[in-house]
């Protein structure tokens, strides 16, 4: 090799004997020209941007960019074939100004794709919008492919995929899905690695992400891995109808700062509605990440904020928080899927208030463990009881209990918000207010007094306390004018110097109280996103540090009468 090559491929830009550079292709579905080279953004001679993706769908070299005019529409399949490496990704992305690109396939009724990849790696897919596909990004491999590593996915948007069928052949494919990694292998061998989806949206959709295989259905396909290393950060799972994380197989992973809201409303499942379903995984860490308002819809099953199904081990969540759920808040499930149990679930310093609305064959509880094989311990959670509801329930109990609490705050849910409003003293203001209506009438203590905004849509309401303090409970009181459908509150990261939502909420009418994992900031707001109609007002926005009137419990959760001890 020559001095000059062995520069170039220090720097990249060599591939070898017959290998191209690495190069920038453009595609513009308005001015585009696919008898043009693709290579430069507007036409000039026989050079600029394709028109089309199925012209798109040619074979890149690592280090190759593919970009799509902003604010343009594509009804298409792009097939990129090549693959990247993680140093050098295949990059899929956005360029010119508005909004992001869309691949639209119209009906999401059919089997059609936005991207897909086969057998591939290396890739980078960032700004893109994807409506209507049956599946956004599609990803499969084959029986006996050797591992392939890096797909990234960053800032995109997937949304209105609700086709729901009875799915137990898949990969016939008979549900509406963001993205999905299929697996043809059968064996332990793991065929993608080192995937990461961050700061991506997925609303209305059946199902958000899967990761799926021939034995999606096998009970006795334990312990078989097809993927490894795959890493959700920062995502929004919305409106959706069953499980927004649907994941089995998966060898490591992690799941940080993602929101799941609002999932199987209006609905009805044939093996029912969770936030997530975890399956056959192990080595997963779950961090500040939240998951409520789960329905059961028309009649579903289950309707938890979470469900590790089966055959998951080493699986620990931290500084997580369940809530407002049709069913109970944590679903511990074997024999379902598979006879394995869960093993090293570890709950450190998470928050429960599912409310379980509806039983799913026992009694209402905030945990359903189907049988004490199951092994988990609970350290340093909060729990918040609705009238009449247990802590945990046990379908198929065993002499061996393999279920632990420690040091866990269990209480009543009436009992929440019993120490002083620490709102009364803050400064209140607000994105806007109408005349009479300020800002400081929601933390006067008055409840025949509002603060009422002067627009209906992402208008914030915000207390300043001054200095920094400890919050673990808000509670809201709305005007019986307003119509609040969507809000989120949040705190001041001091160290960040940003806001950072620690509770995603729907409706709120004469009270509703939202606890959060603690947190310790000089500021706190809520932030109305949507109404039914007219501008939104709030009573009262109150805040709390409230670690009082626990329930006293076992080692093993049962409840006893009376209170803690101290």
């Amino acid at each position: 090799m020559s001095a000059l090559a062995v520069f170039l491929a220090a720097v990249g830009l060599f591939c070898g004997p017959g290998s191209a550079p690495a190069a920038t292709y453009y595609v513009d579905q308005t001015l585009g020209n696919d008898a043009w080279t693709g290579q430069a953004e507007k036409p000039g001679g026989d050079n600029g941007p394709w028109k089309t993706l199925t012209r798109a769908s040619t074979n890149y070299v690592a280090g190759d960019r593919l970009l799509l005019k902003c604010g343009e529409t594509w009804n298409e399949e792009l097939h990129p074939k090549g693959n990247g490496t993680p140093a050098q990704p295949i990059f899929i992305g956005a360029y010119g100004e508005g909004q992001k690109p869309v691949i639209d396939r119209q009906d999401d009724k059919q089997d059609l794709f936005g991207i897909h990849l086969m057998d591939q790696e290396g890739f980078k897919i960032v700004g893109l919008e994807f409506n209507r596909c049956m599946t956004g990004i599609y990803g499969e491999y084959s029986d006996g492919c050797p591992t392939k590593k890096f797909i990234w996915i960053e800032d995109c948007y997937f949304h209105d995929s609700l086709l729901y069928q009875h799915y137990e052949n898949y990969p016939t494919r008979k549900i509406g899905l963001g993205i999905c990694f299929f697996s043809h292998e059968c064996h332990n061998q793991i065929v993608l690695a080192d995937v990461t989806v961050k700061d991506c949206v997925f609303r209305r959709l059946a199902s958000g992400f899967w990761t799926n295989s021939p034995d999606n259905f096998n009970k006795n396909a334990s312990f078989i891995y097809n993927f490894g290393n795959l890493t959700f950060e920062g995502c929004l799972f919305e409106e959706g109808y069953q499980w927004q994380l649907g994941i089995r197989g998966v060898d490591k992973g992690a799941v940080r700062n993602c929101v799941t809201h609002d999932i199987g409303r209006g609905f009805k499942a044939f093996n029912g509605v969770a936030g997530a379903m975890f399956f056959r995984c192990k080595n997963w860490v779950f961090e500040d990440s939240e998951w409520g308002f789960i329905d059961l819809g028309q009649g579903s099953w289950d309707g938890e904020a979470f469900d590790f199904e089966g055959n998951c081990d080493n699986m620990t969540m931290r500084n997580c928080l369940f809530h407002d759920t049709d069913g109970p808040g944590f679903l511990l499930c074997c024999y379902a899927s598979c006879p394995q149990p869960n093993t090293g679930i570890h709950m450190e310093k998470c928050v429960l208030n599912g409310k379980a609305k509806r039983p799913i064959k026992l009694p209402r509880c905030e945990i359903v463990n189907t049988t004490d094989w199951n092994e988990s311990l609970w350290k340093d959670c909060r729990f918040y009881l609705s009238e009449g509801e247990a802590l945990m329930r046990v379908m198929d109990p065993e002499k061996d209990k393999k279920s632990k609490f420690v040091n866990c705050l269990v209480k009543n849910l009436s009992d929440a918000c019993s120490t002083p409003n620490l709102a009364a003293r803050a400064t209140a203001s607000a994105s806007s207010a109408a005349a009479g209506h300020e800002a400081s009438k929601a933390n006067d203590k008055k409840a025949d007094t509002r603060w009422q905004a002067t627009a209906a849509a992402d208008q914030w309401l915000q207390l300043d306390f001054g200095s920094a303090i400890t919050i673990n409970e808000f509670k809201l009181k709305e005007d019986p004018s307003s119509s609040i459908t969507r809000y989120v509150i949040q705190c001041w990261d001091e160290k960040e110097a940003r806001w950072v939502g620690c509770f995603n909420g729907r409706t709120i009418g004469a009270g509703f109280m939202a606890p959060i994992i603690s947190r310790t900031a000089r500021k706190a707001r809520v932030l109305i996103m949507t109404t039914t109609s007219g501008n939104p007002g709030l009573a009262e926005f109150e805040a709390y540090n409230d670690t009082t009137g626990g329930l006293q419990i076992t080692p093993l959760g049962q409840v006893v009468k009376g209170p803690a001890k101290k």
